[in-house]
């Protein structure tokens, strides 16, 4: 007879608004693994925008519900099959469009789990394979960059953007960084520069600046990565170098991605998108993101790679405040921009588990 484990998920079994179909339930989990699987104990996962997405079934790869959440996260192998390549006690992750994180067990397939570095810290290795491969694979793939150069992009204080100001620190490239404004901005900037920014402007100072700034430095930005859309991808885009490129990953503002004509045509720029689940998942890519992956993970050891500060509260809490933790976060579909700090959220089983709501 199977045996089975009991383990809590966080599951939706309709789209919508993650504040009414998102719950707390018990779901049974294979206590034994298959001869190249592992159980796997789910220590942490981040809530990102695309979670968000998924739930209200706007984003591009989805499931039909019932689904237990989550697109990222760090798990420990707590047993493992009889032909595993794994041990017990291996920190893993998955990279899937379908992986259930949100849960505290799982079984998985030895050929779905990427070994993570032990000394990489848990919040840090719960959000590696998203955030940071993004800014990589922009900041490697589309330019040829070199020491000194400029890079310029919007939504600067984003998961992607600090992993693009820590990566230009480490790779010898210049940041500029745009960010809305906000009353803590100059807690913000100082929080930018501290982690490896060179210039960092709210939206209206850079419009009224820009021009006097430009002259300051040696060359203009030969790349500008857009999260935002709207008139905030015009102004990044504008100020290229000639032939300079504009890669899209995001669209925080949930406006159109505007470009001037005289970027397009005098200025000669290139505009790309990039979606990081896509890429990696395209077989020509595969040795690219391995290196990727490999690259990160020695970065985040190193230290130049660092996690986002986080408040904790309880996990245990969720179901019962769901509705008001999400209220904090999501704001007319997007995300807010008020709130200073994401959350951590810590639930028990066991052992102790994260959930990270990243807002």
């Amino acid at each position: 007879m199977q045996k089975f484990i009991q383990a809590r998920a966080l599951i939706y079994r309709k789209f919508g608004d993650p504040r009414e179909v998102l719950e707390l339930e018990t779901i049974n989990v294979a206590a034994e693994p298959g001869r190249e699987e592992c159980l796997i104990e789910w220590l942490a996962s981040p809530i990102n925008p695309l979670d968000i997405n998924r739930i209200q079934g706007n984003y591009a790869l989805k499931s039909e519900p019932p689904v237990i959440g989550g697109s990222e996260g760090i798990g420990r192998v707590v047993k493992t099959g009889s032909g595993s390549r794994f041990k017990v006690g291996d920190h893993v992750t998955i990279f899937s469009a379908e992986t259930p994180f949100w849960t505290e067990y799982g079984i998985v397939n030895d050929d779905e789990l990427v070994n993570l570095d032990e000394r990489i810290p848990l919040d840090l290795a719960a959000t590696l394979m998203i955030n940071p491969p993004t800014a990589w694979i922009m900041l490697q793939k589309y330019v040829k960059l070199e020491k000194g150069d400029y890079v310029i992009q919007n939504s600067a204080n984003s998961g992607v953007g600090r992993s693009v100001i820590e990566l230009c620190k480490a790779f010898g490239y210049k940041s500029i960084n745009i960010v809305r404004s906000r009353p803590n901005i100059e807690q913000l900037k100082s929080e930018l520069w501290r982690i490896g920014a060179d210039h960092v402007f709210t939206e209206e100072e850079f419009k009224e600046t820009s021009k006097k700034f430009l002259k300051s430095i040696k060359t203009r930005p030969k790349l500008a990565l857009n999260g935002v859309g709207g008139k905030s991808a015009l102004q990044i885009s504008s100020v290229l170098e000639r032939s300079g490129t504009c890669v899209t990953y995001g669209g925080m503002s949930k406006k159109a991605h505007e470009f001037t004509t005289s970027a397009l045509v005098f200025n000669d720029i290139q505009v790309r998108g990039v979606a990081v689940g896509m890429w990696a998942r395209r077989e020509e890519n595969l040795d690219e993101w391995n290196h990727c992956i490999d690259e990160v993970q020695k970065l985040a050891v190193a230290g130049k790679l660092t996690a986002i500060p986080m408040e904790k509260s309880g996990c245990q809490i969720i179901k019962k405040q769901s509705k008001d933790l999400w209220k904090e976060g999501v704001s007319n579909n997007s995300l807010s921009s008020t709130r200073q700090l994401p959350r951590l959220l810590i639930h028990t089983y066991q052992i102790p588990s994260i959930c990270i709501l990243l807002l």
